[in-house]
């Protein structure tokens, strides 16, 4: 066993929890908390319970319905810079948001109080840190995990009772779609700050990816870091489970017929293209017949406009080989993997 790593996930640290709260960094700082770690544990529960919502939505009408949203709870603790998710609880509330009343937040307040009550009976030193819910629609180039206007209220006011609540939202059909989890967490900046403008709450530019969807207001919210962890017991068990059959997974799994992957390596060869023209426009000769990066050899032009020449020609080059060796093992896993499973064309 790996006692260092499971000692920085599992072990409680009640001085260092008592510390954070009294320095409350997240006064200072809007961004105090950037990262979240999810157990495998979590991660599996708030999935599983996203798609028994799938499963009921589209069992109504005669199997014609719509998947529902569901939500729930998460039990973790405060660690420095991070949010640490250890288990997941499940609440009886599922429909759709247009749909969700007053009622229906009661409710979940009830149960919520009545889960940290079991909690501290059960000497449990974790308490409710957050909650989840997910975002059934329709699978796209881009991943539904953001925040609308009513979540975005919602982490809010919980945020202002206990500072460190943390909401994440999964996307279950596209877990299912791309056979990976598909799951983000957010905290609402604190009243009065604004963000940069232009800035996503994933830190990038909402311009240069304008089919991702933030909801109503994206500046009022931030993304944090979110990585997936495991016990060193849980982890020797999938290696043990995993070895005789990992082969069908990766042959199995290749990108090249990937949309979304399809649209990355566009953006790629886009972005080399215009440092090739761009340095083109500087030096001419520099990719004529003769040239440094043409045919037979020969020198190119002196000065700035060569060295940007050069480094634009190596970036091409760079890139060409990546994308050719994607491919090729792309076209090799698919092959081998119809080979062994006797599949034709």
């Amino acid at each position: 066993m790996d006692k260092e790593l499971d000692s920085k996930f599992y072990a409680h640290d009640q001085k260092k929890i008592d510390q954070l709260e009294e320095e409350k960094p997240w006064k200072k700082d809007p961004k105090s908390y950037s990262k979240c770690k999810i157990s495998a544990l979590a991660a599996m529960r708030m999935l599983k319970h996203t798609l028994r919502g799938v499963e009921k939505g589209r069992a109504r009408d005669r199997g014609k319905g719509l998947p529902l949203e569901v939500m729930g709870l998460m039990v973790g603790r405060p660690q420095e810079d991070s949010i640490i998710i250890l288990d997941a609880l499940p609440l009886p509330c599922d429909g759709f948001e247009s749909e969700w009343d007053v009622n229906i937040g009661e409710k979940a307040t009830r149960y919520m109080l009545e889960l940290s009550e079991q909690l501290e009976k059960r000497g449990q030193k974790e308490r409710i840190i957050g909650w989840y819910h997910s975002h059934p629609f329709e699978v796209g180039v881009y991943n539904n995990c953001f925040m609308s206007a009513i979540d975005v209220n919602t982490q809010s006011n919980n945020q202002l009772a206990v500072p460190h609540w943390t909401g994440v939202v999964i996307d279950p059909l596209r877990c299912v779609a791309k056979s990976k989890l598909e799951m983000a967490a957010f905290r609402a900046y604190p009243m009065g700050y604004t963000p940069p403008p232009d800035m996503a709450p994933d830190g990038e530019s909402v311009r240069e990816n304008k089919g991702k969807n933030w909801g109503t207001y994206p500046e009022k919210y931030y993304m944090l870091e979110t990585t997936f962890f495991m016990s060193s017991i849980a982890r020797s068990t999938m290696e043990l489970f995993s070895k005789d059959s990992l082969w069908i997974r990766i042959l199995s799994d290749s990108q090249i017929e990937d949309e979304e992957y399809g649209g990355k390596v566009v953006k790629r060869i886009g972005k080399c293209t215009s440092k090739l023209n761009s340095s083109a426009a500087m030096d001419p000769r520099m990719f004529e017949r003769g040239g440094k990066f043409g045919v037979g050899g020969g020198s190119s032009s002196s000065g700035s406009s060569s060295k940007a020449g050069e480094n634009a020609g190596a970036l091409s080059s760079k890139l060409a080989h990546e994308l050719c060796k994607e491919q090729t093992m792309g076209v090799l896993r698919k092959l081998i993997f119809r080979g062994c499973m006797c599949q034709r064309k």
